[in-house]
């Protein structure tokens, strides 16, 4: 259950990001779908939803999602659908039921920054970058190394299409993930990322360097790779040794949906 003693409501950013810094302590309101699993009653929290930052729009060159648009907003956006695949839709449209993606922000799934997140493999896959008030704009991969006390105000997503494929492996239905992974090809070469291990979403660095090399066809040897270089732990939904047995498995299928 959701409890606090006071509600701070800023009408711009450039507030919320002052009392942001007046009050460490107090969480930013977004959804409010995480908060309200928690039994602490804090002594403010900071609302959002003034902001007018609830919106998904896409120009010549990069597509825009305001940090307040929900989960469900960014389902139903069209562009996106087919956009690298449909890469970042997937990412979102798993999670849970409907009413939690209609009520779950972008802003907050990202800001969190959870281990668990289906959508922060599919947005470094797609080269997402964020939009801070005070860091201005950042990859996603240096954002979830950002500690600052900030506000998230935007996600942008290059206009570039290439063959992104996203897998949230879950026990059943409705259940949170039990690991996640996301490739992306260009002409680079191939990134591939894991996340639920439990921890968050990584760069698996030397599965990637031989997919880079060898190609996809190299899918066996990479997820060895995969389950031997990132770290894996046990928690309440399962254990290191199935995600690293999984791991093997997952990369093999995200290899295979990306050739095609």
């Amino acid at each position: 259950m959701l409890a606090f003693m006071k509600v701070l409501q800023p009408k711009t950013v450039e507030e919320a990001y002052e009392l942001a810094t007046k009050n460490k302590t107090a969480p930013m309101l977004a959804g409010g779908c995480w908060l309200r699993l928690g039994r602490r009653t804090w002594p403010a929290v900071i609302d959002m939803a003034s902001l007018d930052l609830r919106y998904v729009r896409e120009a010549d060159n990069e597509f825009a999602i305001g940090a307040m648009a929900t989960q469900g907003d960014v389902e139903r956006f069209e562009p996106l659908q087919q956009f690298c695949g449909g890469a970042v839709v997937k990412g979102v449209k798993e999670i849970l039921g409907i009413q939690f993606r209609n009520t779950a922000t972008m802003g907050g799934s990202v800001a969190s920054k959870f281990g668990f997140s289906d959508i922060i493999p599919a947005l470094l896959a797609v080269h997402a970058d964020i939009v801070t008030f005070k860091g201005g704009r950042m990859s996603i991969q240096d954002y979830m190394k950002y500690r600052e006390r900030d506000i998230l105000v935007e996600i942008r997503i290059p206009k570039v299409e290439v063959p992104v494929a996203v897998e949230a492996l879950r026990i059943s239905r409705g259940d949170f993930p039990v690991l996640t992974g996301a490739i992306r090809r260009d002409d680079k070469g191939v990134e591939l990322y894991i996340g639920t291990r439990p921890g968050v979403p990584q760069l698996a660095e030397k599965a990637s360097a031989l997919l880079s090399e060898k190609g996809l066809a190299a899918a066996k040897e990479a997820g060895q790779l995969a389950s031997e270089e990132l770290v894996y732990q046990s928690n309440s939904h399962a254990s290191k040794e199935y995600r690293m047995e999984m791991v093997k498995a997952m990369v093999q299928r995200l290899a295979k949906e990306v050739a095609q």
